[in-house]
């Protein structure tokens, strides 16, 4: 318990002489129709070093579906993120590039790993909101044959785009 404690205030203090500036979001998705009924939890959390364009995050997302063939399946995955912020557009608008990973840890049924962009608007000092679209990296997937697919993957479709809100604290 004790050494639990000291690696948690040593991760608070580190934070703040990085002068780091914590924030919070995530997601909530919910897809239903005759052969399909799934939710998605996602909260994400991180740091933005001020005085640099670099950030890091992290996301944990739930997910569980239910088909009439397969049943009910869930799945978690764990998202890192290494985010460089290109360049400002005006007062609120900033440009950045993604590095993220997605790494499946119930049956390690998904690895990828690549860049997606996007673009940030500051709505408020506290809050932000921040779109990305695309995604251009490697992914390793087992299939339900348990067949390991390596690909390389440049996509642009709608089913990549994702929005979210932060608030930073």
């Amino acid at each position: 318990m004790k050494k639990a404690l000291l690696t948690f205030i040593f991760i608070i203090a580190a934070c703040v002489t990085a002068q780091a500036q914590a924030y919070i979001g995530g997601s909530v998705k919910a897809q239903l129709n005759k052969d399909l009924k799934s939710f998605t939890i996602a909260p994400d959390v991180g740091y933005s070093f001020a005085g640099t364009p670099f950030s890091v995050g992290c996301a944990l997302e739930y997910q569980g579906s239910f088909t009439n063939d397969k049943g009910y399946t869930q799945s978690l995955t764990v998202s890192p993120s290494f985010i460089y912020n290109i360049c400002d557009i005006g007062e609120r608008f900033t440009l950045f590039a993604e590095l993220c990973s997605d790494i499946e840890v119930l049956d390690f049924s998904l690895f990828d790993i690549g860049l997606s962009p996007g673009i940030s608007f500051d709505l408020t000092e506290h809050w932000s909101a921040e779109f990305s679209y695309g995604f251009l990296g490697y992914k390793r997937e087992a299939g339900d044959d348990k067949a390991i697919r390596h690909n390389f993957v440049l996509d642009f479709k709608t089913a990549t785009a994702e929005f979210t809100i932060y608030y930073y604290f």
